[in-house]
């Protein structure tokens, strides 16, 4: 497998996609998933250091970003560290940047994690139809693995990831008596082998196949795209299978939820949110908001992410910020945060609910600042990666270099919790126009 590159062109395609229009969710209930998952702690905790351990589809540092995206601006009050230690082609033996033992001691070990997750498996089936060999082989592989890393990490916790799949929905399979299949039989065995070895197990395959589904009955040839050599995902498909890690860990739906009586100029409901200075007359109202949290960085008018909440159930699942204000006189009021127009909505729909992480509010804006850093310090840490594998082939010191290297991604690291954290917003509903009545 290929190391990470960005195939500009795919995205260009697909970002020229003339996709179906999609109705914004302004008021998408939280699914039974998304309440479920808030009534259990998240996975993560403060002081975690976690690594994340794969073949090229981990390389591609996607969804360890949008893991790392969506624990960072959830929890901004929290510290973990991530670090990504994907290597194209590897195996459960290993590969081209060392053998296994290599691996683990040179680059997961030495960075102490508490959390190591895992997912292997695209290489070991060779390409080919699944034998006994090949299941042997795989089985023992990783349970080596899991036996290295529990020894020389005995209070980590790990998570095995069933791998994602190889794409055979969206044109005919390329080989004889197909190849998915034995991905979903290797998730089978990291599922046994997490039950035996007290690891957690999450499946990124079922879930990905059924966005892929999902998306063909709506435009084949962009969810073709989505998987454009049947194996490795666009940026955008990757998302698939951190929503499935995300809700594997418990990661709740709301970033803050607001609702205020208008009429009696009352908070009636404050969840993850302090709300302050709250006043107001007949035509508008105006408080002072410091969220817990932040929403996702993704725009609805973004042609990709639109494709992707048809495909998927993120924003209700992982991404809500409802404000509902009920108690208003019919009428049409423009919403502003800090003097920003953020949309006109009628009494009937802020009643009902606006969900805000739908829309670009400082908070949005202040989340896509925290990403561009996340990508920094990512690339970084890959950089310092690759010279320990050119030092393992060629002899070369890595040093002094690494070691500059890890002092910037430090610094990378306390620049991403100072912008993670909120900041208070001041909020104004404004009536702009009376809502006109229809004859009865």
């Amino acid at each position: 497998m290929y190391p990470r590159r960005v195939n500009r062109v795919v995205n260009h395609l697909l970002r020229s996609l003339a996709l179906l229009a999609l109705t914004a969710r302004l008021t998408a209930p939280l699914s039974a998933q998304a309440i479920s998952s808030q009534q259990k702690p998240f996975y993560l905790h403060d002081g975690d250091t976690v690594v994340f351990y794969g073949d090229s589809i981990t390389e591609q540092r996607y969804y360890t970003h949008w893991v790392e995206l969506y624990t960072t601006t959830r929890f901004p009050h929290m510290q973990v560290q991530f670090y990504n230690v994907g290597v194209g082609g590897d195996r459960v033996t290993g590969g081209s940047a060392g053998p296994i033992d290599m691996r683990l001691s040179r680059d997961v070990f030495p960075e102490k994690p508490t959390v190591v997750t895992i997912m292997l498996g695209m290489n070991d089936g060779s390409y080919r139809l699944l034998d006994k060999d090949i299941e042997t082989k795989y089985t023992q592989g990783y349970e080596h693995i899991l036996d290295s890393i529990q020894q020389k990490l005995p209070a980590a916790r790990l998570t095995l990831f069933g791998p994602s799949p190889y794409d055979e929905l969206t044109r005919p399979t390329a080989i004889a008596g197909g190849y998915n299949a034995t991905m979903t039989r290797f998730a089978e065995i990291d599922s046994e082998l997490a039950a035996k070895h007290g690891a957690a197990f999450i499946d990124l395959n079922a879930p990905f196949v059924a966005a892929l589904k999902r998306g063909i009955a709506i435009n084949p040839l962009a969810t073709q795209l989505l998987l454009p050599d049947r194996v490795h995902p666009e940026q955008t498909a990757h998302w698939f299978m951190a929503e499935a890690i995300l809700k594997g860990w418990n990661a709740p739906a709301i970033v803050s939820s607001t609702t205020i009586d208008a009429e009696k100029k009352t908070v009636l409901d404050a969840q993850n949110t302090q709300i302050t200075g709250l006043s107001g007359d007949d035509a508008s109202l105006t408080w002072t908001e410091l969220d817990g949290a932040l929403p996702l960085p993704m725009d609805r008018n973004n042609i990709g992410d639109r494709f992707l909440w048809q495909i998927t159930d993120i924003e209700q699942d992982l991404d809500q910020q409802p404000l509902r204000i009920t108690g208003l006189k019919p009428a049409t009021y423009q919403l502003n945060i800090d003097s920003a127009i953020i949309g006109t909505f009628t009494d009937a729909e802020l009643a009902k609910g606006i969900n805000l992480a739908n829309y670009g509010t400082p908070m949005r804006g202040q989340a896509y600042g925290v990403r561009w850093l996340i990508r920094d310090r990512e690339e970084a840490h890959y950089i310092r990666l690759r010279m320990f594998v050119t030092e393992m082939k060629k002899g070369v010191p890595a040093e002094p270099g690494a070691t500059d290297i890890t002092k910037f991604e430090e610094a990378l690291q306390t620049q991403i919790y100072e912008a993670a954290q909120p900041r208070p917003h001041i909020f104004k509903i404004m009536q702009v126009a009376n809502q006109i009545q229809t004859p009865q």
